[in-house]
């Protein structure tokens, strides 16, 4: 009678052990405030990161959708910074170009030389 009562309790202690490291991690998913979603497959806008809902787990958000999004985010974010810099020096040179004196000289010529940039 008494190894029962051990079994028992072992069994129940062994239950509540595993629940609380996660090893029941497969029970029916709690329900979510909205269903999950992720980020569109262009390119994505603040819109798109606000409306971004995670798929709850029993101990919170699921680690690899929140890392995927945002590995996704911090290479959207790069690119963006890349490309603005790059229009910015666009743009440096063509105010430099515009710059150029282009009104005909006295003998009746364009002035052609390339442009000087201010820095």
């Amino acid at each position: 009678m008494l190894v029962i009562e051990i079994v028992i309790v072992a069994a129940v202690v062994f239950a509540v052990a595993a629940l609380a490291v996660g090893r029941f991690d497969r029970l029916a998913p709690a329900p979510p405030d909205g269903a999950p979603t992720g980020l569109p497959a262009g390119m994505v806008t603040a819109g798109d990161v606000a409306r971004t809902r995670f798929g709850m787990a029993l101990r919170g958000y699921r680690m690899a959708e929140v890392d995927a999004v945002l590995l996704r985010l911090a290479d959207e974010l790069a690119w963006r910074d890349e490309e603005l810099a790059r229009r910015d020096e666009e743009l440096v040179r063509l105010a430099a170009f515009a710059r150029v004196d282009t009104a005909p000289s006295p003998d009746g010529h364009r002035d052609t030389r390339s442009p000087q940039i201010d820095e």
